[in-house]
């Protein structure tokens, strides 16, 4: 075992062990990182802050400058770096850079894309070569028009036709990454349409399907119970979150959001600026930016369930463990 792949072990099953016990102060540095390349989109998607408008943050695309000294800081500790959260990472002309940069970390890689651009051939194929593991196309729907009802001035042909090009692009080039991945949200409205999107699925060349539970408005959410994420009592006045503070929020110890700007959310929920923890700086040791007192409020919180010092957005949540990232272990 070579030494990057024996620090990666021990920091992750230093940080699993801390999670386990669930201290407040951690001596090992988060092993899943979400980086926004951008929080500008091209789509206005209803219930996202950025499609809705709603200018919570600055925009802004971060520089391959910021995101190496990220890395500098903390690739050596990832297995993973997911590419996305408030914007469309294809719009950032560095993404293909910063993929690869993360690769060079031994990291595994994930972009999620609404996949609305414009590709060619040429581009398909230096996607594929930079070294993607994994992309989550996010398609709700199997025909225009109960696509464009969410994802407001999507193209479904434009998303289609991108992703046959990348399994062409794949077959050329005989990799088996990144792996493709439909992601369908699961609405009222478009619940009838699950398997005509399962046999397009087949004929358009992704790996897999799947579909997906929201987090919407009461009136959009599927009548499928599978694909509600709530639960709704008294005429639809009253709405809970399923599972509502029944898990460990993992995002506080293991995992760690960076936006485009450099600023850092506790979780990838974290929709305004005004409610982040830290500012990512590469001069303060990132030991204290991770052991911050908004960090160590929220473990104490999310463990104890018992408010402490400073209250912040973690203290307000309703529905800790419900957005956690997906279990993994370390291969």
């Amino acid at each position: 075992m070579n030494i990057t792949r024996k620090l990666k072990e021990l920091n992750y099953k230093l940080i699993e062990w801390q999670k386990k016990k669930k201290r407040n102060v951690l001596f090992g540095y988060p092993y899943w990182l979400t980086i926004d390349p951008t929080n500008l989109c091209n789509l206005e998607c209803r219930f996202c802050p950025t499609g809705q408008k709603r200018d919570s943050r600055p925009k802004e695309i971060m520089t391959i400058k910021r995101f190496k000294s990220i890395m500098g800081k903390i690739g050596r500790f990832l297995l993973y770096v997911e590419f996305c959260n408030w914007g469309e990472p294809l719009l950032n002309k560095s993404i293909l850079e910063m993929i690869s940069i993360a690769k060079k970390y031994k990291a595994r890689t994930f972009v999620s894309t609404n996949l609305n651009i414009q590709m060619t051939p040429e581009y398909a194929e230096q996607l594929v070569l930079s070294g993607l593991d994994r992309m989550t196309i996010s398609l709700d729907g199997a025909s225009q028009e109960t696509y464009e009802i969410y994802r407001k001035n999507g193209k479904f042909d434009l998303v289609l036709n991108n992703i046959k090009m990348l399994a062409a692009a794949k077959r050329k080039l005989n990799s088996k990454t990144p792996h493709l991945h439909w992601q369908f949200l699961v609405f009222k409205h478009n619940e009838h349409e699950i398997e005509r999107a399962r046999k397009m699925a087949v004929e358009s060349g992704v790996n897999d399907i799947g579909f997906t539970a929201p987090f919407c408005a009461p009136d959009w959410v599927s009548t499928i119970d599978e694909y509600n994420n709530y639960i709704v009592r008294d005429n639809d006045k009253a709405v809970a979150f399923k599972h509502a503070e029944t898990k460990l929020c993992n995002w506080l110890w293991d995992a760690i959001t960076i936006n485009a700007d450099g600023s850092i959310s506790p979780c990838c929920s974290v929709e305004d600026k005004k409610d982040d923890f830290e500012m990512f700086s590469s001069w303060k040791p990132f030991f204290f930016i991770w052991n911050s007192k908004n960090y160590k409020t929220a473990r104490k919180y999310v463990a104890e369930k018992h408010k402490c010092g400073k209250e912040n957005i973690c203290t307000k949540c309703d529905h800790i463990g419900a957005s956690n990232h997906r279990d993994i272990s370390y291969e």
